[in-house]
């Protein structure tokens, strides 16, 4: 897993994004961590590119991919 570095966000803690699995890891306020697989590189750089508001800009679209709950 690729390191999550620090979003500016209201609702977000951090992200990751490993470019060679395509995997997308957010760590949520509320400390909820979720990996969401088969990400396109563009839409973890329109995230970074959304603060301080990533998660209204590209969120919806995040979530049309499979994930699992880490923590």
């Amino acid at each position: 897993m690729a390191r999550i570095r620090r979003i500016e966000s209201e609702a977000l803690l951090g992200a990751a994004y490993d470019r060679e699995s395509r995997v997308l890891t957010v760590q949520f306020e509320s400390g909820s961590i979720y990996e969401y697989f088969e990400v396109e590189p563009e839409l973890y750089t329109e995230l970074e590119a959304a603060q301080p508001h990533p998660w209204r800009v590209v969120g919806a679209r995040v979530k049309e991919h499979r994930y699992r709950r880490l923590a």
